[in-house]
């Protein structure tokens, strides 16, 4: 039994599924499922049970996976503390939300950051930031929910060992081109969208919670999902009776692709953008550096931060 064998099984637990755990662990699925055989018969006990319905620890299974997600982390904590080299370049790594007022920050720090910096910069939903900072060594996160779910996600952040902030909060606002009929309005209402194509990221439902209560207001019977911040700006540009629910986005860059901002009457829901990291590591001055820079880009867009 090794390292490998630990991860293995703990990633089988997270997924519950071999296939999955096989695709994040980049080796072919009858590998893991042999590897998981051996170290049961290693051990002399049965870890999961598998069935149609997925995968599932035993009882002997749970308390052995407790054991190893403790090894693990101390191993982890272990070889970070030990084996860095001394000429090994430093590396920033962040994961946050697909948000443009973050990019801009970030190209403004990667413009002041010290040259040999690394630096490792992930757009993805939610709880694969959480995972980011918890389990994959990443800096830096910035979660973002709305308001309604926050005992679900501040559950999550102690259950994950992960400190938080709030960076501020905010409404969604319609994204639209300058052309289209509902931008001549001041404030619009969802009936302004009712005949228009909505275009959404296809991965901000958090698992726990029903479908129906994640989704976006004022959704159409036409609707496009994608899971790429920069489409969402080409495809709202190029087709007229298209929108998107968006947070702030700078000026520059609904100028670049001729697109406008609208808050929405009958749409009260709000979002909130956490930083996370781990409890136990401290800001460092190059993280403050960016935090400061994203305060900066924030305060350029206040006027829609009500």
């Amino acid at each position: 039994m090794n390292i490998q064998h630990l991860r293995n099984a703990v990633e089988v637990e997270k997924t519950r599924s071999i296939t999955e755990a096989a695709e994040n662990l980049y080796m072919s699925q009858p590998n893991l499922s042999r590897a998981i055989r051996e170290l049961e018969s290693v051990l002399g006990i049965v870890i999961f049970d598998r069935s149609p319905k997925g995968i599932v620890p035993t009882a002997q299974g749970e308390e052995f996976l407790h054991y190893a997600r403790s090894i693990l982390t101390q191993f982890d904590e272990m070889t970070e503390h030990y084996c860095k080299k001394e000429n090994e370049s430093a590396v920033l790594k962040l994961s946050v939300p697909r948000a443009s007022y973050i990019a801009q920050a970030f190209c403004r720090f990667a413009q002041l950051a010290d040259p040999s910096l690394a630096l490792d910069y992930k757009e993805t939903n939610a709880l694969r930031s959480i995972r980011n900072v918890a389990e994959d060594g990443y800096h830096l996160g910035i979660v973002r929910y709305q308001v309604d779910y926050e005992k679900y996600f501040m559950d999550t952040f102690r259950e994950k060992g992960l400190q938080c902030q709030q960076l501020w909060t905010f409404p969604y606002l319609a994204m639209l081109r300058v052309d289209h009929p509902a931008a001549r309005k001041t404030v619009i209402r969802l009936s302004d969208l009712a005949d228009s194509l909505l275009v959404e990221q296809g991965d901000l439902y958090v698992p726990s919670m029903p479908r129906d209560y994640c989704g976006s207001a004022g959704k159409t019977l036409r609707s496009i999902r994608l899971y790429d911040r920069s489409s969402a700006y080409e495809l709202v540009a190029a087709l007229p009776r298209a929108y998107a629910w968006v947070a702030p986005i700078p000026a520059d860059m609904l100028a670049r692709y001729h697109l406008t901002l609208r808050p929405c009457e009958d749409y009260a829901v709000r979002h909130k953008d956490v930083l996370i990291y781990r409890k136990r590591d401290k800001l460092t001055p190059t993280d403050d550096l960016f935090l400061a820079l994203l305060a900066q880009v924030q305060a350029e867009l206040l006027p829609y931060a009500l």
